[in-house]
């Protein structure tokens, strides 16, 4: 009777000092969550204590960084636009982002405005007075078609842009656009519109 009994205070004991244990290793954990950092990283996220000198590294999923890739490069569009505009002084600096939704919506590249502004235009340097027109749209010898400001103008173009030029097919080249964009021209139009697309990459 007494072994039995004494056996199963030293269960009881084991099972005390266990408990004890673990509570003493929670509430380590715990306080050792105060300090846990986040460390961005180019191929993953860093974890550690901000006073560990070997910090756990976590590697990310691959999916989630051809994700964050996706959205740096269309995030990008605006800043690209904004900055070719602006590093040729063009009135069309502030509407970068209009540029960029604007071809979204309509589901076209977003170089194309901005392009053919270039080639006939000069981004709206040379224009007919009061026309706010860079796009030569609708410009016929004496006929000009004009617009109260550029933002009209973008927005009036860019549907009929998809529906006459680009005729519903979103990968039309510069050299089939010319065919009916301007007629006369031999190609030099479609080559200037092709090399503003390559400076916009």
């Amino acid at each position: 009777m007494f072994k039995r009994l004494f056996f199963l205070s030293l269960i009881f004991c084991s099972l005390l000092i266990l408990a004890r244990q673990n509570n003493s290793d929670l509430l380590s954990l715990n306080q050792n969550q105060k300090n846990i950092f986040v460390s961005p990283s180019t191929s993953g996220v860093v974890l550690g204590d901000q006073t560990d000198s070997e910090p756990v590294f976590a590697a990310l999923p691959s999916f989630d960084q051809q994700m964050k890739t996706s959205i740096k490069i269309d995030d990008a569009r605006p800043e690209i636009v904004r900055q070719y505009l602006a590093k040729h002084d063009s009135p069309l600096e502030p509407l970068a982002q209009l540029i960029v939704d604007l071809s979204d919506q309509y589901d076209f590249d977003y170089r194309w405005m901005v392009a053919i502004a270039q080639q006939e235009s000069n981004l709206c340097k040379r224009i007919p007075p009061d026309s706010h027109n860079c796009w030569g749209w609708g410009i016929y010898g004496d006929k000009v078609t004009r617009f109260d400001s550029f933002e009209e103008a973008l927005r009036r173009i860019a549907p009929q842009f998809v529906t006459i030029f680009l005729k519903g097919d979103h990968t039309r080249e510069p050299m089939e656009v010319m065919k009916t964009y301007t007629p006369p021209s031999t190609g030099s139009w479609a080559n200037g519109v092709s090399t503003f697309f390559r400076h916009l990459e």
